[in-house]
């Protein structure tokens, strides 16, 4: 996310909704708000729309967590279940969730407006396809059927619903969410304190991505490879004169 400078300001459009416009832009998200409005229409045809209607809270969180998961694993619970996890801290642990969840309802409304925040949506179309995927999934360990699913699953879930909707600009929904999923998880919106502007801890995406954190410049030359004193340029890459005639 770079400097600290920049990701302030991102992290204060996100919870302003001062520049909602603006903060897509920066996320990269310039036009989802219309395609995800188109959400709801999808899943009335797959006869989901009531239970996305119904759907609780604590659902949606869970279909989001094993989003997340799928996404950036880590050492949690969700990452583990698909069969891909790692032992550096994930998505999870970088407290993406909740912001993916306010960036889908706050900055990404539905044409259903607000009895069906767009996470719902979301949610409930990653559920529905989950089941069609793998018909086992409709029962287990987590809440929701998508967290269920084998990592391999969750990508023909992605799979299916791309091929569900070739042509329609519904097929970059895909895309949509997994770059949202990304850019929060690698960013400092879990640690960020908006009261105060600043961070509360070191951000898991700085972690993960080895960033070493604020600096006004870094000292990046250390030497030369294999502790070489000097270099010269391979006669290979001189270039070659060719002699004038008079």
């Amino acid at each position: 996310m770079g400097e600290q400078g920049d990701s302030r300001s991102g992290l204060r459009l996100l919870r302003s909704g001062i520049s909602r416009r603006a903060f897509l832009e920066r996320a990269g998200l310039t036009g989802a708000a219309a395609i995800l409005a188109q959400i709801p229409g999808f899943l009335a045809k797959q006869g989901w729309l009531e239970a996305a209607l119904a759907a609780e809270t604590d659902l949606t969180r869970d279909t989001l967590n094993g989003l997340v998961a799928f996404v950036v694993p880590g050492p949690d619970a969700y990452s583990k279940a698909q069969g891909q996890s790692s032992k550096r801290p994930g998505g999870i642990q970088a407290g993406t969730t909740p912001a993916l969840i306010e960036l889908l309802d706050r900055f990404v409304g539905t044409s259903e407006g607000p009895t069906l925040p767009s996470s719902g949506g979301v949610a409930t179309l990653l559920n529905g396809l989950a089941v069609d995927v793998n018909p086992a999934a409709s029962s287990g360990a987590f809440l929701s059927p998508f967290a269920r699913l084998s990592f391999a699953d969750k990508i023909e879930v992605f799979h299916r619903f791309e091929q569900m909707t070739e042509g329609s600009e519904l097929r970059f929904v895909s895309g949509i969410l997994i770059g949202a999923v990304a850019f929060l998880a690698y960013g400092e919106a879990g640690v960020f304190d908006p009261a105060t502007g600043r961070l509360k801890g070191k951000p898991v995406g700085w972690t993960i991505s080895n960033y070493s954190g604020i600096a006004e410049g870094r000292n990046e030359l250390k030497g030369y490879w294999q502790g070489r004193r000097s270099v010269h340029t391979s006669k290979r890459y001189h270039v070659k004169r060719h002699a004038r005639h008079h």
